[in-house]
């Protein structure tokens, strides 16, 4: 395929990328505006985040299996549409349908998204030659980190720009864009081959799989461990979470089942994906960290609350360069390299923020402590553990293969928080801080052992 023609398919593709993950944190910020405009309070009102997250990782394998069916251009373009619908059913919830048609809206947005970037980069990655197949991964990989990062402070600008009252903007400010990306893919996107002799989807366990993830997640959002023992006993943590167990066997039946699984069992079987698996939620628990950054510059130079989020920039600009020229690497020397070096640089950024810059603050010891984590962080997130799964899976299942590691990932981006807040509760002040950066430098940890085991099947062919 000409040069040009893969520089439009990765533009188009990329564009989708941005449009969905500037919307995971985009209403974060405005959360507090809605609630007041809507009367409702904070407990209620976070649902309009939670049910966003629960739904779009309940989705994503689900989604990721039809556009390995139905073919990966015909669903991304639909996702792109689903996610327009969502984004103007949130707007028009002020005038009408209130508080939940909003719930609505953000489920239908996170339909939509479910299935624009486990797509998007399954597409990116078997349509690039392999030469230069880490290289395009790890551009989307920059986009959706940057995109995630940016997205509060896309909605925080949109609503100071546009006025409390007209929040709504910020979900119509994405239906051109959202348009101009479904022109594009259908002029510019080439058509994915569909087999028309496929087995029929696995209904039965699409729909004990979805059943199941939101379950489990709704449990582990419920999860307080600095009183575990109190929130287990919680009916909104145990009962779920004792439900989700109980779909297990049943999911497991259904599976074995299904001519076309949505969910390959033997994946459980095969230790390199395992690994991809088990480093991918490391990489989720690593990720979501960056949520604590501004109270960490708060805490450690007294600054004042809400001043802190400027912090997150020296991390955002290292990954943003780091993560192109890992995936160019992953393209000479495959991603283990790659991948254990950008954790243990992160281990680095990690612990000197714990020993050096906690008992030396100050701006620069701050930022430089940042910028290596960031810079660890972009060569570890992404395209490595992307190209991992692609190159153990077989094309005709790799959207359904990323979409399940992006699944993965998600889950730990849900459970890593609760055990960091625990970590920063277990002593006071800057003592609870260090213990949650040496909290995160252990997952790193983990996550770098694991990778010493993993077998690259590109190194058979040498």
């Amino acid at each position: 395929m000409r040069q040009d023609r893969l520089g439009l398919i990765l533009a188009v593709y990329l564009t989708g990328l941005l449009i969905g993950g500037l919307y995971v944190g985009m209403v974060s910020p405005a959360r507090t505006v809605v609630q007041a405009d809507f009367g409702i309070d904070g407990a209620t009102g976070i649902w309009m985040i939670n049910i966003y997250t629960l739904f779009y990782a309940a989705l994503i394998p689900v989604i990721g299996k039809i556009a390995d069916r139905r073919g990966r251009k015909n669903v991304f373009t639909i996702c792109m549409g689903v996610f327009c619908a969502g984004s103007i059913l949130c707007g028009v919830s002020q005038q009408v349908g209130g508080f939940g048609l909003l719930l609505v809206g953000r489920v239908v947005q996170a339909a939509g998204a479910g299935g624009i970037i486990p797509v998007a980069n399954a597409e990116i990655g078997t349509t690039f030659p392999k030469e230069k197949r880490g290289m395009a991964l790890g551009i989307a990989a920059v986009v959706v980190g940057v995109s995630n990062v940016f997205g509060a402070v896309a909605g925080s600008a949109i609503v100071d720009a546009f006025g409390m009252a007209n929040w709504p903007v910020m979900f119509y400010l994405c239906v051109p864009f959202c348009l101009a990306v479904i022109a594009a893919a259908h002029f510019l996107l080439p058509a994915s081959a569909t087999a028309s002799d496929r087995p029929p989807m696995d209904m039965a366990g699409s729909v004990l799989f979805v059943l199941f993830v939101l379950l489990m997640l709704l449990g582990v959002k419920g999860l307080d461990f600095t009183a575990l023992a109190a929130s287990l006993a919680d009916a909104g943590t145990w009962v779920p979470l004792v439900l989700a167990l109980a779909m297990l066997p049943l999911f497991r039946l259904a599976e074995r089942r299904a001519v076309d699984p949505v969910f390959h069992l033997e994946y459980l079987h095969n230790r390199p994906i395992v690994i991809t698996m088990a480093v991918s939620f490391f990489i989720g628990c690593f990720v979501i960290s960056l949520v604590l950054v501004p109270e960490l510059a708060e805490q450690m130079l007294g600054l004042p609350v809400g001043t802190g989020g400027y912090y997150v920039l020296a991390i955002g600009l290292t990954s943003f360069v780091a993560t192109p020229v890992a995936g160019k690497v992953i393209d000479k020397v495959g991603p283990k390299p790659v991948i254990l070096l950008g954790f243990s640089i992160s281990i680095i950024g990690l612990l000197f923020l714990a020993l050096v810059a906690m008992a030396a603050p100050s701006p620069i010891t701050l930022a430089a402590g940042l910028a290596i984590v960031g810079l660890g962080m972009g060569m570890a997130m992404g395209a490595p553990t992307n190209y991992m799964i692609l190159e153990n899976t077989g094309p005709e299942e790799s959207t359904s293969a990323i979409a399940t590691i992006t699944l993965i990932r998600q889950i730990g981006t849900t459970l890593a928080p609760a055990i960091f807040i625990a970590l920063i509760a277990t002593a006071p002040g800057s003592d609870g801080y260090r213990n949650m950066l040496l909290g995160v430098a252990a997952f790193n940890c983990c996550a770098l052992v694991l990778m010493l085991f993993y077998h690259s099947p590109r190194a058979d062919r040498r």
